[in-house]
């Protein structure tokens, strides 16, 4: 859950339906459930989990049912139990930050995570984001480590037409990806698949130390 803006999606209209999707003025945008849980199961987190976009706690939630400590804030309160906070202004290191960012801000978001970010950083990006030239090249200087392209299409409807259970979740339009950040690296980032019942992936196995992969250790034991 967080603060995400669907590129192209400001405005959807469905063929049939009337329903009109208005760009959320702080662009928070609510991802399927199984896009977070995904995540934690294949990708290792050590230490402790933040969401500084967390609107009512999705992502927060999903790393605690992975068994990790999680916190969250957002800009405004759209839960109990969170902290307000404006990201921009937190200087305090964290081990990792995991979110669906604000958009409109991805880079300078993306950026600050990195100063801030002991371990790793996980962001949901549209998947054509990352091909624009200057934010191409921009990556390419940032330790990239694996970029998980889900499938099928996760849609993300703005969080107040989602609380307010006007729209139903799924058959979504736009490809997004997790983008996973690791401090330290080096090399080239890996290109895998994440799916909703599945995982594969074209240039590794799952992440060591993940829990897909201790059992996929404790299966050919």
């Amino acid at each position: 859950m967080s603060q995400k803006h669907a590129p192209s999606m400001h405005h959807r209209k469905r063929k049939g339906n009337k329903r009109m999707w208005d760009r959320h003025p702080e662009d928070w945008y609510i991802e399927e459930e199984w896009v977070n849980d995904r995540l934690f199961a294949v990708e290792a987190f050590e230490g402790r989990v933040h969401d500084p976009a967390c609107g009512s706690g999705r992502i927060v939630r999903a790393a605690r049912r992975a068994g990790l400590r999680a916190t969250g804030s957002d800009i405004v309160q759209r839960a109990p139990g969170f902290r307000v906070g404006n990201f921009f202004e937190q200087t305090h290191s964290v081990h990792n930050i995991v979110c669906n960012l604000p958009f409109r801000f991805a880079m300078a978001f993306i950026g600050h995570a990195l100063n801030l970010a002991d371990r790793k950083v996980a962001m949901i990006v549209p998947t054509a984001w990352v091909g624009g030239d200057g934010r191409s090249r921009w990556l390419e200087r940032t330790p990239l480590r694996r970029v998980w392209q889900l499938s099928p299409r996760p849609s993300m409807p703005p969080g107040p037409v989602v609380m307010a259970g006007k729209q139903k979740i799924g058959n979504g339009t736009t490809d997004y990806s997790w983008a996973v950040w690791e401090q330290g690296y080096a090399g080239r980032p890996e290109l895998c698949f994440l799916r909703r019942d599945d995982v594969s992936s074209i240039t590794s196995v799952p992440a060591p130390g993940s829990a897909a992969q201790l059992s996929h250790a404790s299966a050919a034991s």
